[in-house]
């Protein structure tokens, strides 16, 4: 059988066998593990079973880098920075799409901002987690100090939204290189992402940014809730599918009672992003 392990992750202190397999296939004498069929096992607090697909990371032309790059002598996608249509393309085969107008984002009820982190390293000189965009918070939202720093990051199958009570010392020349330390070795089980300091989280997706997402608060926690703690819906009449961000500003707020006419004309209930769930700190 093919198995992965990894020196630092067991499946308990009391296993001491030879092979402490994390995930394994089935009993195989297939050289190529891309040619490995059949279910297979994974650890998970308990033995489950898994499909698993494996293909080779390098390109050998064009098609391989979806066409959005070029497919190099080393068998590495370069993606193009833009283009007419004002994209640039990230991750290992440029299948992530940044469109210029969603550099930056805005929050549907306070218009609030949140914008891509230039920096001068980095493969598009963006601060990137999991070939996706990291956005922080610029400004906007009543319920966010100017002293305290908030980022959507994504974690392999969600974006979390991280929430560092006067954190803006974090971008200070004096922690620049202990911010790029941190940042360029990310990994979402390792730094435990899901920490108390991790206040929204998003549905499972593979979208290249938050927009068009459903996102939640992360409320009580604890053995009766569900891994990410009680989840209170952020969409707007806690509409499945409405999405939270978006790249466009939105038609100022209006409430249930006001009318307006014309394009801009919608209802909207007077609890918007937080408002029901969260309080970022300061006196009561």
């Amino acid at each position: 059988a093919w198995v992965f392990m990894h020196e630092y992750i067991t499946k308990s202190t009391h296993d001491d066998s030879d092979c402490p397999w994390l995930l394994r296939s089935e009993e195989t004498d297939v050289y190529d593990i891309e040619e490995v069929e059949g279910p297979w096992q994974v650890w998970a607090g308990v033995i489950s079973r898994t499909d698993v697909a494996i293909v080779c990371n390098e390109c050998s032309d064009n098609a391989d880098c979806n066409l959005n790059g070029v497919c190099m002598n080393d068998g590495k996608c370069e993606c193009y920075d833009g283009d007419d249509r004002g994209v640039t393309f990230m991750g290992p085969q440029c299948e992530v799409r940044l469109k210029d107008d969603c550099r930056t984002i805005y929050g549907e009820i306070y218009n609030e901002t949140w914008s891509v982190v230039p920096v001068d390293w980095g493969g598009k000189g963006l601060w990137e987690e999991y070939d996706r965009p990291v956005y922080l918070y610029q400004g906007g939202s009543p319920l966010i100090k100017d002293a305290d720093v908030a980022v959507l990051i994504y974690s392999g199958d969600r974006w979390f939204g991280v929430y560092q009570p006067r954190g803006e010392y974090l971008f200070t020349q004096a922690y620049q290189d202990v911010f790029k330390a941190l940042v360029t070795n990310y990994h979402a089980f390792w730094d435990k992402a899901l920490t108390s300091l991790t206040i929204l989280v998003s549905d499972p997706t593979t979208k290249d940014t938050p927009v068009g997402v459903d996102f939640y608060y992360i409320g009580e926690r604890g053995d009766q809730f569900g891994p990410y703690g009680a989840l209170y819906p952020l969409q707007l009449n806690n509409q499945t599918g409405r999405g939270v961000f978006r790249c466009t500003e939105t038609i100022p707020y209006v409430g249930p009672f006001q009318n307006i006419t014309g394009p801009g004309r919608r209802m909207l209930q007077t609890k918007g992003l937080f408002d029901n769930y969260l309080w970022l700190g300061g006196a009561n």
